[in-house]
Formats: structure tokens, sequence, C-alpha cells
């Protein structure tokens, strides 16, 4: 090449990269922090994102889990009381036994039956 060309090459090529930076000497720009370190951070947080929601979701199941076992417990108490009840309500309107032994309870008698009262 002729040194008119050189010249030429040389300035065009010191112009582009002045543009950038004043001084003349090239510096490369270099982030204030490593990509794997913003990735690892990204990683993280969404890890302990995830297990945040998981564990709300557990406690919830285990609550629920303790209110049907609880719920359950109940229905078979009252279940024994209904049959029980309905096993009394049977005597007292078959059972001549029961209904004389519920009728002495409130103070009834039959006519020719003495009642003793106690006195204190």
């Amino acid at each position: 090449m002729s040194k008119v060309a050189n010249t030429y090459w040389n300035r065009s090529h010191k112009s582009l990269s002045n543009s950038n930076d004043r001084s003349g000497i090239k510096k490369r720009v270099k982030c204030a922090t490593p990509q794997w370190f913003i990735f690892t951070v990204i990683v993280s947080v969404t890890l302990l994102l995830c297990l945040t929601i998981n564990f709300r979701a557990f406690s919830e199941l285990r609550e629920q889990f303790a209110e049907n076992t609880d719920l359950n417990s109940e229905i078979e108490k009252l279940t024994t009381e209904n049959i029980v009840l309905q096993e009394e309500i049977k005597n007292l309107n078959d059972d001549p036994k029961t209904i004389a032994r519920e009728a002495r309870k409130i103070g009834m008698s039959r006519p020719n039956e003495k009642i003793l009262v106690p006195i204190y």
C-alpha cells in the first residue's frame, strides 16, 4: 500500500476507536458482577420460591389431614350416641319396665302403689 493510503487508513481506524474512548486507549468495559454470580442468584431465588410454595402446600395438607381425622372421630362419636338414643327410644315405646322406671323418675305412680318420700 502507499504511504497516503496508510495514513488515511490509520486515521479512519483511530477515529472509530476514538468515538468510544476519548483518551485514545482502548478499554474493555467489564461488568461489576460476573455472569455466573447472576445466574446463581436467579437459580437460588427460583429454588427458594419453589420451596416456599411447596412448604405452604404441605402445611395446608397437614392441617386438612388433622381436621379430617378430628371430624371422623366426631362422626364416630355421634353415630354411637345416635345408636344409643335410638335404642332408648325403642325401649320407651315398647318395654313396659322402662316406661315404669321413667315414670317413677318424674314422680308418677300406679293407682294402688305407695310412694316413699325421704324426710330430711
